[in-house]
């Protein structure tokens, strides 16, 4: 059998296999029809559009992906980006905008939440703290499906992300994550992820890196 490896993501070859990789991975709590097309729109395509030099894949070393690690080295330039490239190629019969007419229950539209974040840019759990931002500006998601998980492909992956983004100037790493997976805490804790110690939903939870259901971890370069 082949080793796998991780390589820079080929926007000709990759697109369709991390999209995959993404419903493939996605927390059970929306892992149902639109809400998972729409996550898709939030933490997966904007990266692979817009910052492709700035994400990886794990290939399975057959050329198929079976993990990625995306996100940028500069999350305020990447919102920017995202609000006047990526927005005006959003599919509205796909994910309406907040306020349209539309028809069905709250599954059927997807939670509104998730369409309002992708119109808004939403990106990071740091948007709107300034001095957090500047010191950790970077920020990222990896997925890997399972077969491949627990087999150090991911510190790996990692390794490569965090690599490209001291070359790109960036002090500091951040990341969201549901504050129910403890396994996925775990492993970015062993590589040096900390909780956010600042309060960042204005006390409405009463803990700190905390907003609704996700906590936010940061790394220093």
């Amino acid at each position: 059998m082949p080793e796998p490896f991780v390589r820079l993501y080929n926007p000709q070859r990759d697109f369709d296999s991390c999209i995959r990789i993404f419903k493939a991975t996605i927390d059970k709590a929306i892992d149902h029809e639109p809400a998972r097309t729409i996550g898709s729109y939030i933490w997966c395509r904007p990266y692979l559009l817009l910052s492709p030099e700035t994400c990886f894949v794990l290939d399975d070393g057959s050329g198929e992906a079976v993990g990625y690690i995306i996100g940028t080295a500069s999350t305020t330039h990447f919102a920017s980006r995202w609000k006047s490239d990526f927005v005006p190629t959003v599919p509205r019969d796909v994910v309406s905008p907040v306020g349209a007419e539309t028809a069905g229950n709250e599954d059927e539209l997807g939670r509104e939440w998730m369409r309002k974040a992708v119109y808004d840019a939403d990106c990071s759990m740091l948007i709107g703290s300034n001095t957090l931002m500047e010191e950790y500006p970077a920020h990222l998601h990896i997925d890997i499906l399972p077969q491949y998980t627990g087999r150090e492909y991911g510190q790996k992956m990692m390794a490569a992300f965090l690599e490209k983004m001291e070359e790109l100037g960036a002090k500091g790493v951040h990341l969201g994550m549901v504050r129910w997976n403890h396994g996925a805490r775990r492993f970015y804790e062993r590589l040096g992820f900390q909780l956010c110690g600042k309060v960042l939903d204005g006390g409405e939870s009463g803990e700190v890196g905390r907003t609704g259901d996700a906590i936010c971890l940061l790394k220093k370069l």
